[in-house]
């Protein structure tokens, strides 16, 4: 058996959580205080996912995007928090700090397309990556067959320089640009954010939100499956969000 702030110290120790973003709000969102012999990994703590974890037992989740974000200034009988909360589930949330992490979110999305990562100490977040010479097209059509969707500006243009950022790319100009690089991967972006890029000849493919980061949620379940080996930790992996038809 394990509770959550066991949990919550392991992962503290690997992407520290003091790491996050100032907007963010990650962390130990909820502990009822249970220990646990299942966990729950996912990336959003959807309606799904609690029924889920009531009915195989879990009692603690840990999740990529927080379950509580903004405020909370009332709590109604239906919502997921009073849910958790009544069914005794604690709720950790690593979002941004998880980002930043070496081995997280953009290494996962470099490794599952086979570009090099090339690390530097001044991106906090986001990843460099190189790739053998070909156009953002043909790197487009991988992540259609790696994620199941995608889409791309430029496609002619001959891109080697990759500049990752999984899930929303946005305001990441300055680090684009300061990578000199001639691509930029993300899960989606602004219209008038692609555009700019474009007008610099930066292409621009996107994946999906939801597709370009739950890849990693194994990365962090095996972080957790290696630490406490006889606990049951278990990846939910939802459909993407989208549709596509």
């Amino acid at each position: 058996m394990v509770n959550a702030k066991q949990i919550y110290n392991l992962l503290d120790s690997v992407f520290p959580f003091f790491t996050q973003e100032s907007w963010d709000n990650s962390g130990l969102l909820i502990n009822t205080g249970t220990e646990s012999d299942t966990v729950f990994v996912c990336l959003d703590v959807t309606s799904d996912v609690v029924n889920a974890a009531i009915e195989k037992g879990a009692k603690i989740i840990v999740s990529h995007h927080p379950v509580i974000f903004a405020g909370i200034t009332s709590i109604d009988y239906n919502s997921l928090v009073y849910r958790l909360i009544t069914n005794n589930i604690s709720v950790i949330s690593a979002h941004t700090n998880y980002d930043k992490y070496r081995y997280g979110t953009c290494y996962a999305m470099a490794e599952k397309l086979e570009l090099k990562p090339v690390y530097d100490e001044n991106i906090e977040i986001g990843l460099k990556a190189e790739t053998e010479k070909m156009t953002a097209k043909q790197l487009a059509e991988k992540c259609k067959a790696v994620f199941g969707t995608a889409a791309c500006t430029l496609p002619d243009k001959e891109i080697e320089n990759i500049f990752i950022c999984a899930g929303s790319g946005g305001g990441m100009m300055e680090e684009i640009i300061a990578a000199e690089a001639d691509c930029f991967l993300t899960g989606e972006s602004k219209y008038h954010d692609m555009l700019d890029l474009a007008q610099l000849g930066v292409a621009v493919i996107t994946t999906s939100h939801d597709a370009s980061e739950k890849i990693s949620l194994e990365t962090m379940a095996e972080i957790i499956k290696k630490e406490f080996k006889n606990i049951k930790v278990e990846t939910y992996i939802a459909e993407n969000l989208q549709y596509v038809l």
